[in-house]
């Protein structure tokens, strides 16, 4: 365990939130929600620019997702491909053809729709996500951002739910700037720590979890891009589909809500229903390097 700086500002100086509930222990990297999926590292915030990460943490964490497998993560495949429609529709409005990086790309359910439009690639630690990937006819690369050299640069790299996870961003946003052409869009989702909803929920906020080890707020998170060139473009909310029936997995969480709601969510009249969710504290933000340019970039 290693004590870490502020990866946005680089300051040393924090005050601690929340104590480590893990110990020594590595965080559940996957998606089967349970009682020890919750616990965490001990959250700081940054006394200079007001970050929220984790420290200390284990040294090079990263290498434990290349032998994660995650069965559960297949259930909610077809809520992905409908999130990943909804999300694709998005892009279009900022590029509506190009070449495409999906950082994180687990499975590859956002790839197999954005190659309707897209030269779509993924990237992914996961040996097991990116073989699935791989068998779907997808261009996956196995390697850290650090180590892909693209013969050319692309106009669009995408990291759902995935920054909350690095070790380093800024080293990682970098990376992804080397990738890109001038004009392309960079788009992120991940949670706004500063939130209403984060506010009032405290750690009992949906994104307070092991594997995540980044709390950004808006203004954090800008601050982290536009210190690595990246300009503004939108900061919209994430749509994202969801059953009813992992509606009721996730308020799991909130025991009173369980109670009320968990049974009905779970019933066989609901359980299969999908809705489209837009939630306060989730950011959806659209970035370009340098001036945004519609379009394919040249």
């Amino acid at each position: 365990m290693v004590e870490v700086g502020c990866p946005v500002c680089d300051h040393e100086g924090y005050r601690v939130l929340h104590q480590n509930t893990l110990g020594h222990s590595l965080p559940d990297l996957g998606y089967k929600f349970t009682p020890s999926h919750i616990k965490t590292y001990r959250i700081v915030k940054c006394i200079n620019c007001g970050h929220r990460y984790c420290s200390p943490l284990p040294k090079q964490l990263f290498k434990e997702y290349v032998d994660v497998e995650d069965i559960e993560y297949l259930r909610s495949e077809p809520q992905r491909l409908a999130t990943a429609e909804k999300v694709t529709s998005v892009l279009r409005k900022y590029k509506k053809t190009g070449r495409l990086l999906d950082v994180g790309c687990a499975t590859g359910d956002f790839l197999r729709i954005a190659r309707r439009y897209y030269e779509a690639e993924g990237i992914e630690l996961s040996k097991w996500a990116a073989h699935l990937a791989k068998e779907r006819g997808l261009t996956i690369h196995e390697s850290c951002l650090a180590d892909l050299n693209s013969p050319e640069q692309y106009d669009v790299v995408t990291l759902w739910g995935v920054i909350e996870h690095l070790e380093d961003p800024k080293s990682e946003v970098q990376h992804i700037f080397r990738l890109m052409k001038k004009g392309g869009i960079l788009c992120i989702w991940t949670g706004d720590v500063e939130s209403l909803t984060a506010r009032l929920l405290g750690k009992k906020w949906w994104y307070f979890m092991g594997q995540h080890i980044q709390y950004f707020s808006e203004a954090t998170l800008h601050s982290l891009l536009d210190q690595c060139g990246f300009r503004k473009v939108a900061m919209k909310k994430y749509p994202y589909v969801l059953s009813m029936a992992s509606v009721a997995n996730s308020i799991g969480r909130y025991p009173l809500a369980s109670k009320f709601f968990g049974g009905i969510f779970k019933s066989r009249a609901l359980s299969s229903a999908k809705v489209t969710f837009a939630l306060p504290g989730e950011m959806f933000a659209i970035y370009s390097k340098g001036a945004f340019s519609p379009g394919t970039s040249e």
